[in-house]
């Protein structure tokens, strides 16, 4: 049983960092942190760039690592940070996770019986539909 704390934008996540901190606390278990970075997302945003003539196609590949590269850095710096600042909390930091959906990946953690899963993020639209179909136990926290 333990607190997951899944980070799905590296500029908008304190709201549910403490959050999860708190539950961890509380309930004295280990916090499970991840950077969620989406796949499908990236794609899709490149896919439009490219259909717009706003990149070539002998770009997207390029670009599409260059941002992941970037994702990757970010990430380093939020899950350092929220080592920083879960002092005192039994940790555990997954890293990062590539994969296309946050909400099947949410649903794989769902069934490791953990005690809460908190979500950061700040425009998830492609999950939030879906929100009502996850149990209680999952709390999306939308930050701007």
């Amino acid at each position: 049983m333990n607190v997951w704390l899944a980070i799905a934008n590296p500029y908008a996540y304190d709201k549910a960092m403490w959050r999860a901190i708190s539950e961890a606390q509380q309930r004295q278990t280990e916090l499970v942190v991840v950077y969620f970075i989406s796949t499908q997302a990236m794609g899709t945003m490149i896919h439009d760039l490219a259909e717009v003539g706003f990149i070539g196609h002998s770009s997207l590949r390029n670009l599409q690592s260059s941002m992941l590269a970037g994702y990757r850095g970010l990430a380093d710096d939020v899950l350092k940070r929220v080592q920083r600042k879960a002092e005192g909390v039994d940790l555990k930091i997954e890293g990062v996770v590539e994969e296309p959906s946050l909400f099947d990946y949410i649903l794989r953690i769902v069934k490791q019986d953990p005690v809460k899963i908190v979500i950061a993020g700040s425009n998830l639209n492609s999950l939030t539909p879906r929100l009502d179909n996850l149990p209680e136990i999952v709390e999306y926290i939308e930050e701007e």
